[in-house]
């Protein structure tokens, strides 16, 4: 059944690193449910930019909710589209280093993990090109 309402959104994620590994969380199976991909729970903090929201504010707040970190943003490096019928996302990927905190997941993932570029390289994941991109651009930040 379509709908006439479509509906837009702007999403904001971070790609948190702390000593030359990267924070991957794992969506719990009944979060990734409308995901184009629902076995691929894989997954960075953030989501969905609140009305009246700059994404890099919102990109805290969802850091703080679903890993109890702080981290500081760098700077957006990737943008990216997604359209499904009536339903349009576009969201910004954010390069960013963690300040100080444990990770304490929220109710919308069920595991985590930090992982380095190697470990990346082995992983039969279908997506990994956009991990295997923010270790280069993280290299080229540090060493300037």
């Amino acid at each position: 059944m379509h709908s006439n309402i479509n509906v837009f959104g702007v999403a904001a994620k971070g790609f948190v690193i702390k000593d030359y590994k990267l924070l991957i969380l794992y969506k719990t199976k009944e979060e990734a449910t409308n995901d184009p991909n629902p076995n691929i729970r894989i997954d960075t903090p953030g989501g969905r930019v609140e009305f009246g929201e700059a994404p890099d504010i919102s990109l805290m707040r969802e850091i703080k909710e679903e890993c109890s970190i702080r981290a500081k943003i760098l700077f957006p490096f990737n943008v990216w589209h997604y359209i499904n019928e009536n339903f349009q996302l576009v969201g910004i990927d954010y390069l960013c280093e963690w300040i100080d905190g444990d990770v304490v997941l929220g109710k919308e993932h069920e595991n985590f993990e930090w992982i380095s570029l190697d470990e990346i390289l082995n992983r039969e994941w279908d997506n990994k090109d956009i991990y295997i991109r923010v270790f280069d651009i993280y290299e080229k930040y540090i060493s300037k």
